[in-house]
Protein backbone atom coordinates (compact mmCIF):
# COMPACT_ATOMS: atom_id res chain seq x y z
CA UNK A 1 0.00 0.00 0.00
CA UNK A 2 1.40 3.31 -0.51
CA UNK A 3 -0.06 7.04 0.21
CA UNK A 4 -2.77 7.84 -1.74
CA UNK A 5 -6.05 9.33 -2.11
CA UNK A 6 -7.32 6.07 -0.07
CA UNK A 7 -4.64 6.50 2.33
CA UNK A 8 -6.61 6.44 6.06
CA UNK A 9 -6.32 9.64 8.07
CA UNK A 10 -6.01 9.23 11.82
CA UNK A 11 -7.03 11.98 14.26
CA UNK A 12 -5.97 10.58 17.47
CA UNK A 13 -6.96 13.88 19.63
CA UNK A 14 -9.27 16.75 19.38
CA UNK A 15 -7.94 19.92 18.11
CA UNK A 16 -6.34 22.27 20.49
CA UNK A 17 -8.12 25.10 22.28
CA UNK A 18 -5.17 27.47 20.46
CA UNK A 19 -5.14 29.05 16.78
CA UNK A 20 -3.83 26.15 15.04
CA UNK A 21 -3.54 24.67 11.39
CA UNK A 22 -4.02 21.06 10.80
CA UNK A 23 -1.45 18.95 8.61
CA UNK A 24 -1.18 15.68 7.45
CA UNK A 25 2.00 13.48 8.83
CA UNK A 26 2.44 10.44 6.55
CA UNK A 27 2.95 7.39 8.54
CA UNK A 28 3.77 3.59 8.41
CA UNK A 29 2.08 1.81 10.92
CA UNK A 30 3.50 -1.54 11.98
CA UNK A 31 1.06 -4.11 14.46
CA UNK A 32 3.19 -5.81 16.83
CA UNK A 33 2.90 -7.25 20.26
CA UNK A 34 4.86 -5.97 22.45
CA UNK A 35 5.30 -5.62 26.64
CA UNK A 36 4.20 -2.03 27.39
CA UNK A 37 3.12 -1.37 31.18
CA UNK A 38 1.37 2.11 30.20
CA UNK A 39 1.33 4.58 33.67
CA UNK A 40 2.76 2.79 36.64
CA UNK A 41 1.16 6.24 38.63
CA UNK A 42 -2.06 7.77 37.10
CA UNK A 43 -1.69 11.63 37.21
CA UNK A 44 -4.23 13.56 39.93
CA UNK A 45 -7.20 13.60 36.59
CA UNK A 46 -6.87 9.90 36.04
CA UNK A 47 -7.14 8.77 39.24
CA UNK A 48 -10.27 11.01 39.92
CA UNK A 49 -11.76 9.78 37.13
CA UNK A 50 -11.31 6.12 37.40
CA UNK A 51 -12.65 6.51 41.07
CA UNK A 52 -15.76 8.07 40.10
CA UNK A 53 -16.32 5.41 37.29
CA UNK A 54 -15.89 3.23 40.21
CA UNK A 55 -18.24 4.46 42.35
CA UNK A 56 -20.75 4.73 39.68
CA UNK A 57 -20.69 7.27 37.74
CA UNK A 58 -22.09 6.51 33.61
CA UNK A 59 -22.20 9.98 32.12
CA UNK A 60 -19.84 12.09 30.41
CA UNK A 61 -21.72 15.14 31.20
CA UNK A 62 -22.11 14.17 35.04
CA UNK A 63 -18.56 13.29 34.86
CA UNK A 64 -17.05 16.81 33.48
CA UNK A 65 -19.36 18.47 35.75
CA UNK A 66 -18.10 17.03 39.22
CA UNK A 67 -14.23 17.43 38.55
CA UNK A 68 -15.04 20.39 36.78
CA UNK A 69 -13.05 19.61 33.34
CA UNK A 70 -14.25 20.12 29.93
CA UNK A 71 -15.81 17.23 28.53
CA UNK A 72 -13.40 17.21 25.54
CA UNK A 73 -10.32 16.60 28.12
CA UNK A 74 -12.19 13.80 29.97
CA UNK A 75 -12.60 12.33 26.88
CA UNK A 76 -8.54 12.19 26.54
CA UNK A 77 -8.15 11.05 30.31
CA UNK A 78 -10.84 8.27 29.31
CA UNK A 79 -8.90 7.23 26.10
CA UNK A 80 -5.75 7.46 28.34
CA UNK A 81 -7.51 5.03 30.71
CA UNK A 82 -8.77 2.99 27.91
CA UNK A 83 -5.03 2.44 26.58
CA UNK A 84 -3.90 1.13 29.24
CA UNK A 85 -6.99 -1.09 29.46
CA UNK A 86 -8.00 0.17 32.97
CA UNK A 87 -11.85 0.95 31.39
CA UNK A 88 -14.04 -0.39 28.80
CA UNK A 89 -17.26 1.67 27.04
CA UNK A 90 -19.99 2.86 28.94
CA UNK A 91 -16.95 3.85 31.76
CA UNK A 92 -17.13 0.70 33.03
CA UNK A 93 -13.47 -0.52 34.65
CA UNK A 94 -12.38 -3.51 33.42
CA UNK A 95 -10.41 -6.10 36.27
CA UNK A 96 -7.32 -3.97 35.88
CA UNK A 97 -8.72 -0.75 37.00
CA UNK A 98 -10.60 -1.93 39.91
CA UNK A 99 -7.33 -3.86 41.28
CA UNK A 100 -5.84 -0.22 40.46
CA UNK A 101 -8.42 1.58 42.07
CA UNK A 102 -8.17 -0.75 44.88
CA UNK A 103 -4.16 -1.47 45.18
CA UNK A 104 -3.36 2.60 43.98
CA UNK A 105 -0.99 1.24 41.83
CA UNK A 106 -1.22 0.33 37.81
CA UNK A 107 0.06 -3.08 37.49
CA UNK A 108 2.51 -4.46 34.94
CA UNK A 109 0.62 -5.82 31.40
CA UNK A 110 1.58 -8.65 29.61
CA UNK A 111 2.46 -8.46 25.83
CA UNK A 112 -0.49 -7.31 23.35
CA UNK A 113 -1.21 -6.08 20.29
CA UNK A 114 -0.21 -2.06 19.91
CA UNK A 115 0.42 -0.10 16.87
CA UNK A 116 3.89 1.57 15.99
CA UNK A 117 4.27 5.11 13.80
CA UNK A 118 7.20 4.79 11.56
CA UNK A 119 8.25 8.30 9.94
CA UNK A 120 8.84 7.47 6.02
CA UNK A 121 11.45 10.37 5.20
CA UNK A 122 13.89 8.79 8.04
CA UNK A 123 12.60 5.40 8.50
CA UNK A 124 12.35 6.15 12.31
CA UNK A 125 10.19 4.90 15.12
CA UNK A 126 7.69 7.56 16.28
CA UNK A 127 8.81 7.33 20.28
CA UNK A 128 5.02 7.25 20.43
CA UNK A 129 1.93 4.06 20.44
CA UNK A 130 -1.32 3.37 20.26
CA UNK A 131 -3.09 0.61 21.84
CA UNK A 132 -6.82 1.25 21.43
CA UNK A 133 -8.53 1.30 17.30
CA UNK A 134 -7.49 4.78 15.76
CA UNK A 135 -10.05 7.07 15.07
CA UNK A 136 -10.83 7.77 11.25
CA UNK A 137 -10.98 11.64 10.48
CA UNK A 138 -14.10 12.11 7.69
CA UNK A 139 -11.74 13.19 4.54
CA UNK A 140 -14.71 15.29 2.40
CA UNK A 141 -12.28 16.69 -0.74
CA UNK A 142 -8.37 16.30 -2.38
CA UNK A 143 -7.31 19.60 -3.95
CA UNK A 144 -3.66 18.21 -4.50
CA UNK A 145 -1.81 18.27 -1.52
CA UNK A 146 -4.39 19.93 0.26
CA UNK A 147 -7.15 17.44 2.10
CA UNK A 148 -10.78 18.79 3.45
CA UNK A 149 -11.31 16.92 6.58
CA UNK A 150 -14.60 17.50 9.06
CA UNK A 151 -14.02 17.26 12.93
CA UNK A 152 -17.68 16.72 15.02
CA UNK A 153 -20.79 15.37 14.68
CA UNK A 154 -24.15 15.85 15.68
CA UNK A 155 -24.90 19.28 14.76
CA UNK A 156 -21.13 20.35 16.14
CA UNK A 157 -19.02 19.54 13.02
CA UNK A 158 -17.12 21.78 10.90
CA UNK A 159 -14.59 21.50 7.73
CA UNK A 160 -10.86 22.28 8.11
CA UNK A 161 -8.21 22.48 5.21
CA UNK A 162 -5.15 20.53 6.03
CA UNK A 163 -1.96 20.36 4.04
CA UNK A 164 -0.34 16.78 3.37
CA UNK A 165 3.36 16.81 4.01
CA UNK A 166 5.05 14.38 1.50
CA UNK A 167 5.75 10.93 2.30
CA UNK A 168 8.86 9.89 0.68
CA UNK A 169 10.84 6.97 1.53
CA UNK A 170 9.90 3.14 1.83
CA UNK A 171 8.20 0.86 4.52
CA UNK A 172 11.07 -0.88 6.81
CA UNK A 173 10.39 -3.17 9.36
CA UNK A 174 12.06 -1.79 12.55
CA UNK A 175 14.66 -3.86 14.99
CA UNK A 176 12.76 -5.08 18.38
CA UNK A 177 14.59 -2.57 20.14
CA UNK A 178 13.42 0.24 18.51
CA UNK A 179 9.81 -1.23 19.18
CA UNK A 180 10.89 -1.59 23.02
CA UNK A 181 12.21 1.64 22.75
CA UNK A 182 8.93 3.38 21.43
CA UNK A 183 6.85 1.69 24.11
CA UNK A 184 9.20 2.53 26.94
CA UNK A 185 9.20 6.03 25.78
CA UNK A 186 5.18 6.27 25.37
CA UNK A 187 5.48 4.85 28.64
CA UNK A 188 7.47 7.90 30.23
CA UNK A 189 5.49 10.28 28.29
CA UNK A 190 1.97 8.89 29.31
CA UNK A 191 3.31 9.60 32.96
CA UNK A 192 4.30 13.73 31.75
CA UNK A 193 7.59 12.69 30.70
CA UNK A 194 9.75 13.30 27.91
CA UNK A 195 13.03 11.39 27.00
CA UNK A 196 14.50 8.42 26.84
CA UNK A 197 13.45 4.88 28.48
CA UNK A 198 15.39 3.61 31.46
CA UNK A 199 17.51 0.76 29.47
CA UNK A 200 16.61 -1.51 26.41
CA UNK A 201 17.39 -5.65 27.28
CA UNK A 202 19.85 -6.91 24.62
CA UNK A 203 18.60 -7.82 21.13
CA UNK A 204 17.87 -11.59 22.05
CA UNK A 205 15.90 -10.78 24.77
CA UNK A 206 13.83 -8.49 22.81
CA UNK A 207 13.20 -10.91 20.03
CA UNK A 208 11.53 -13.13 21.59
CA UNK A 209 9.27 -10.81 23.60
CA UNK A 210 8.12 -8.84 20.23
CA UNK A 211 5.86 -10.29 17.51
CA UNK A 212 5.35 -8.25 13.78
CA UNK A 213 1.52 -9.45 12.51
CA UNK A 214 1.24 -8.96 8.58
CA UNK A 215 3.08 -5.78 6.62
CA UNK A 216 2.94 -2.18 7.79
CA UNK A 217 0.20 0.31 6.50
CA UNK A 218 0.11 3.36 5.19
CA UNK A 219 -1.77 5.91 7.39
CA UNK A 220 -1.50 10.22 7.73
CA UNK A 221 -1.87 11.13 11.12
CA UNK A 222 -3.43 15.11 12.17
CA UNK A 223 -1.33 16.85 13.78
CA UNK A 224 -1.95 20.86 14.49
CA UNK A 225 0.63 23.44 14.03
CA UNK A 226 -0.44 26.11 17.05
CA UNK A 227 0.94 29.46 18.11
CA UNK A 228 3.17 29.00 20.96
CA UNK A 229 5.56 31.34 22.59
CA UNK A 230 6.79 30.14 25.39
CA UNK A 231 9.55 32.29 26.40
CA UNK A 232 12.41 30.48 24.58
CA UNK A 233 12.16 31.91 21.15
CA UNK A 234 10.08 29.67 19.79
CA UNK A 235 7.15 30.84 18.38
CA UNK A 236 4.93 27.65 17.04
CA UNK A 237 5.02 24.02 18.02
CA UNK A 238 3.21 20.89 17.54
CA UNK A 239 0.33 20.06 19.62
CA UNK A 240 1.01 16.33 20.18
CA UNK A 241 -1.95 13.91 18.63
CA UNK A 242 -1.16 11.20 20.48
CA UNK A 243 -1.72 13.37 24.00
CA UNK A 244 0.87 12.09 25.76
CA UNK A 245 3.88 14.52 25.11
CA UNK A 246 4.49 18.10 24.99
CA UNK A 247 4.66 17.73 21.25
CA UNK A 248 8.47 18.63 20.85
CA UNK A 249 9.57 15.65 19.15
CA UNK A 250 7.34 16.35 16.31
CA UNK A 251 7.59 19.94 16.11
CA UNK A 252 11.74 19.39 15.37
CA UNK A 253 10.52 16.83 12.93
CA UNK A 254 8.47 19.70 11.29
CA UNK A 255 11.32 22.17 11.43
CA UNK A 256 13.64 19.62 9.34
CA UNK A 257 10.68 19.87 6.21
CA UNK A 258 9.89 23.09 6.44
CA UNK A 259 13.29 24.72 4.73
CA UNK A 260 12.88 21.96 1.85
CA UNK A 261 9.28 22.50 1.49
CA UNK A 262 6.93 25.85 0.11
CA UNK A 263 3.68 24.69 0.81
CA UNK A 264 4.10 23.23 4.70
CA UNK A 265 6.48 26.89 4.85
CA UNK A 266 3.41 29.02 3.47
CA UNK A 267 0.96 26.97 6.09
CA UNK A 268 3.13 28.30 9.24
CA UNK A 269 3.90 31.68 7.57
CA UNK A 270 -0.31 32.43 7.12
CA UNK A 271 -0.50 31.04 10.93
CA UNK A 272 2.28 33.51 12.55
CA UNK A 273 4.08 35.15 9.53
CA UNK A 274 7.36 34.50 7.81
CA UNK A 275 9.33 36.39 10.51
CA UNK A 276 8.75 34.44 13.23
CA UNK A 277 9.02 31.12 11.54
CA UNK A 278 12.59 32.51 10.76
CA UNK A 279 12.73 32.94 14.87
CA UNK A 280 11.77 29.65 15.59
CA UNK A 281 14.29 28.11 13.58
CA UNK A 282 16.76 30.54 14.30
CA UNK A 283 15.58 28.85 18.17
CA UNK A 284 16.02 25.74 17.20
CA UNK A 285 19.15 25.75 15.92
CA UNK A 286 20.92 27.41 18.54
CA UNK A 287 18.87 24.95 21.15
CA UNK A 288 21.36 22.12 18.95
CA UNK A 289 24.41 23.91 19.39
CA UNK A 290 23.35 24.23 23.14
CA UNK A 291 22.37 20.87 23.57
CA UNK A 292 25.88 20.01 22.10
CA UNK A 293 27.72 22.22 25.23
CA UNK A 294 25.63 20.64 27.68
CA UNK A 295 26.83 17.32 27.00
CA UNK A 296 30.60 18.26 26.65
CA UNK A 297 29.74 19.87 30.18
CA UNK A 298 28.51 17.44 31.82
CA UNK A 299 31.33 14.81 30.39
CA UNK A 300 33.63 17.69 31.66
CA UNK A 301 31.99 16.54 34.99
CA UNK A 302 31.98 13.11 35.21
CA UNK A 303 34.47 12.25 33.19
CA UNK A 304 34.44 10.00 29.91
CA UNK A 305 33.03 7.14 31.67
CA UNK A 306 30.18 9.22 31.38
CA UNK A 307 29.38 7.94 27.67
CA UNK A 308 28.64 4.31 28.38
CA UNK A 309 25.82 5.58 29.69
CA UNK A 310 23.99 7.49 26.83
CA UNK A 311 20.44 7.48 28.58
CA UNK A 312 22.14 9.16 32.02
CA UNK A 313 24.31 11.70 29.88
CA UNK A 314 20.93 13.18 27.74
CA UNK A 315 19.11 13.67 30.91
CA UNK A 316 22.01 15.60 33.03
CA UNK A 317 22.34 17.29 29.59
CA UNK A 318 18.75 18.38 29.72
CA UNK A 319 18.96 19.61 32.96
CA UNK A 320 22.04 22.05 32.43
CA UNK A 321 20.13 23.15 29.65
CA UNK A 322 17.26 23.68 31.02
CA UNK A 323 19.07 25.68 33.75
CA UNK A 324 20.75 27.48 31.48
CA UNK A 325 17.67 28.72 29.11
CA UNK A 326 15.90 29.26 32.86
CA UNK A 327 12.25 29.34 31.16
CA UNK A 328 9.36 28.25 33.11
CA UNK A 329 9.05 25.08 30.85
CA UNK A 330 12.21 24.17 30.94
CA UNK A 331 12.75 24.10 34.98
CA UNK A 332 9.69 21.86 34.37
CA UNK A 333 11.57 19.84 32.19
CA UNK A 334 14.56 20.03 34.93
CA UNK A 335 12.76 18.57 37.61
CA UNK A 336 11.31 15.95 35.65
CA UNK A 337 15.01 14.95 34.21
CA UNK A 338 16.56 14.52 37.79
CA UNK A 339 14.08 12.08 38.50
CA UNK A 340 14.94 9.98 34.87
CA UNK A 341 18.39 10.08 36.05
CA UNK A 342 17.57 7.47 38.67
CA UNK A 343 14.73 5.60 36.84
CA UNK A 344 17.47 4.75 34.30
CA UNK A 345 20.09 3.65 36.61
CA UNK A 346 17.95 1.88 39.45
CA UNK A 347 16.34 -1.05 37.62
CA UNK A 348 19.53 -1.94 36.51
CA UNK A 349 21.30 -1.70 40.08
CA UNK A 350 18.30 -3.83 41.16
CA UNK A 351 18.99 -6.23 38.85
CA UNK A 352 22.85 -6.75 39.36
CA UNK A 353 21.90 -6.44 43.40
CA UNK A 354 18.51 -8.03 43.72
CA UNK A 355 16.74 -7.75 47.03
CA UNK A 356 15.74 -10.43 49.58
CA UNK A 357 12.22 -8.86 50.94
CA UNK A 358 11.72 -9.78 54.45
CA UNK A 359 9.03 -12.70 54.61
CA UNK A 360 6.60 -11.49 56.68
CA UNK A 361 3.77 -9.74 55.17
CA UNK A 362 1.69 -8.85 58.55
CA UNK A 363 1.21 -4.80 58.63
CA UNK A 364 4.00 -2.68 59.70
CA UNK A 365 6.80 -5.70 60.10
CA UNK A 366 8.04 -4.70 56.44
CA UNK A 367 7.75 -1.16 57.16
CA UNK A 368 9.60 -1.38 60.52
CA UNK A 369 12.26 -3.24 58.77
CA UNK A 370 12.99 -1.39 56.25
CA UNK A 371 13.23 1.80 58.04
CA UNK A 372 15.42 0.17 60.51
CA UNK A 373 17.71 -0.82 57.57
CA UNK A 374 17.48 2.28 56.27
CA UNK A 375 18.57 3.76 59.68
CA UNK A 376 20.95 1.31 59.70
CA UNK A 377 22.84 2.78 56.48
CA UNK A 378 22.65 6.35 58.28
CA UNK A 379 19.22 8.21 56.61
CA UNK A 380 18.19 10.48 59.18
CA UNK A 381 14.58 10.07 57.75
CA UNK A 382 12.31 7.80 55.65
CA UNK A 383 9.28 9.92 54.30
CA UNK A 384 5.62 8.62 54.69
CA UNK A 385 5.14 8.11 51.29
CA UNK A 386 8.09 5.62 51.10
CA UNK A 387 7.29 3.50 53.73
CA UNK A 388 3.40 3.09 52.78
CA UNK A 389 5.15 1.12 49.65
CA UNK A 390 6.97 -1.31 51.69
CA UNK A 391 4.94 -4.15 51.80
CA UNK A 392 4.75 -4.62 48.55
CA UNK A 393 7.00 -2.80 46.15
CA UNK A 394 6.18 -2.15 42.83
CA UNK A 395 8.51 -1.47 39.51
CA UNK A 396 8.05 2.27 39.73
CA UNK A 397 10.62 4.53 41.58
CA UNK A 398 9.64 4.24 44.94
CA UNK A 399 9.86 0.57 44.52
CA UNK A 400 13.00 0.64 43.44
CA UNK A 401 14.45 2.69 46.37
CA UNK A 402 12.88 0.60 48.41
CA UNK A 403 14.89 -2.54 47.05
CA UNK A 404 17.89 -0.79 46.46
CA UNK A 405 18.10 -0.05 50.30
CA UNK A 406 16.99 -3.14 51.40
CA UNK A 407 20.17 -4.57 49.25
CA UNK A 408 22.57 -2.17 50.39
CA UNK A 409 21.38 -3.64 54.10
CA UNK A 410 22.76 -7.10 53.05
CA UNK A 411 25.48 -6.25 50.65
CA UNK A 412 28.35 -3.59 52.01
CA UNK A 413 29.67 -3.74 48.78
CA UNK A 414 26.35 -1.75 46.86
CA UNK A 415 27.08 1.28 45.89
CA UNK A 416 23.51 2.52 47.69
CA UNK A 417 25.91 2.38 51.22
CA UNK A 418 28.29 4.69 50.32
CA UNK A 419 25.85 7.18 48.87
CA UNK A 420 23.89 7.41 51.72
CA UNK A 421 26.82 8.03 53.84
CA UNK A 422 28.03 10.41 52.10
CA UNK A 423 24.12 11.90 51.47
CA UNK A 424 22.22 11.02 55.04
CA UNK A 425 19.01 12.83 53.59
CA UNK A 426 19.36 11.07 50.53
CA UNK A 427 15.41 9.23 50.88
CA UNK A 428 14.46 12.52 51.98
CA UNK A 429 15.44 14.51 48.93
CA UNK A 430 14.47 11.94 46.56
CA UNK A 431 10.77 12.36 47.80
CA UNK A 432 10.99 16.22 47.68
CA UNK A 433 12.20 15.84 44.62
CA UNK A 434 9.48 13.40 43.30
CA UNK A 435 7.12 15.78 44.65
CA UNK A 436 8.66 18.51 42.54
CA UNK A 437 8.29 16.32 39.31
CA UNK A 438 4.54 15.52 39.94
CA UNK A 439 3.93 19.31 40.70
CA UNK A 440 5.76 20.57 37.36
CA UNK A 441 3.82 17.62 35.28
CA UNK A 442 0.29 17.46 37.16
CA UNK A 443 0.22 20.47 40.15
CA UNK A 444 -0.69 23.80 39.66
CA UNK A 445 2.38 25.00 41.59
CA UNK A 446 4.08 25.09 38.07
CA UNK A 447 8.32 25.43 38.13
CA UNK A 448 10.57 24.47 41.02
CA UNK A 449 12.38 27.49 42.05
CA UNK A 450 15.67 27.97 41.23
CA UNK A 451 17.08 27.09 44.46
CA UNK A 452 15.51 23.64 44.40
CA UNK A 453 16.59 23.06 40.91
CA UNK A 454 20.50 23.32 42.00
CA UNK A 455 19.91 21.52 44.83
CA UNK A 456 18.22 18.15 42.13
CA UNK A 457 20.96 19.01 39.86
CA UNK A 458 23.28 18.27 42.41
CA UNK A 459 21.65 15.27 43.67
CA UNK A 460 21.41 13.88 39.94
CA UNK A 461 24.81 14.22 39.63
CA UNK A 462 25.96 12.34 42.74
CA UNK A 463 23.59 9.61 41.71
CA UNK A 464 25.57 9.21 38.83
CA UNK A 465 28.87 9.22 40.32
CA UNK A 466 27.70 7.09 43.10
CA UNK A 467 25.39 4.58 41.35
CA UNK A 468 27.05 4.09 38.06
CA UNK A 469 30.55 3.92 39.58
CA UNK A 470 32.10 7.05 38.08
CA UNK A 471 35.86 8.02 39.06
CA UNK A 472 36.27 10.64 36.49
CA UNK A 473 35.27 15.03 36.03
CA UNK A 474 35.19 17.20 39.29
CA UNK A 475 32.90 18.10 41.74
CA UNK A 476 29.78 19.51 41.50
CA UNK A 477 28.84 20.86 45.21
CA UNK A 478 30.02 24.59 44.61
CA UNK A 479 29.22 24.79 41.05
CA UNK A 480 26.59 26.55 39.88
CA UNK A 481 24.76 27.08 36.38
CA UNK A 482 25.02 30.40 34.80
Amino acid sequence: MSFDRETPVFQLAFPPRKRYRPVLLPVWVHQVTAPTGYSRTLDVFQTVVLRLCAAGVRDLGDLSQLIGLDTALCRTVIARLAEGQLMEPGLKLTEAGRRTVAEGEVAETDPQLVRVFQDPATGMLLPRILVADPVRADVREHRGRWVTIQFGTAGASREVGALTLQAGGSSLRPSERDVLEACKSHDLAARGLRGGSRGTPDGVVAARRIGFHGTAIAAYVVCYVVEDDDGSGRMWTVEDPFAVGDGRYLADLLVARAESDEPLGRLIDGLLGGSRRDRTATARRVDQELAEEARADVVRMLGEEIRDHPEVLAHLADIELALLKDTARERENAARNAIRVFECILPGLNDRFPARLPPSREPGVRERAFVLTAQRLGATSVPPEMRKYCKAPANGLAGDIIKAVWAAGENPQHPFVTFIRRRPTLLEDLDRSRILRNNATHGPTGAPAPDELEHIRTLAYEAARHLLGLSGGRSTDSEKVN
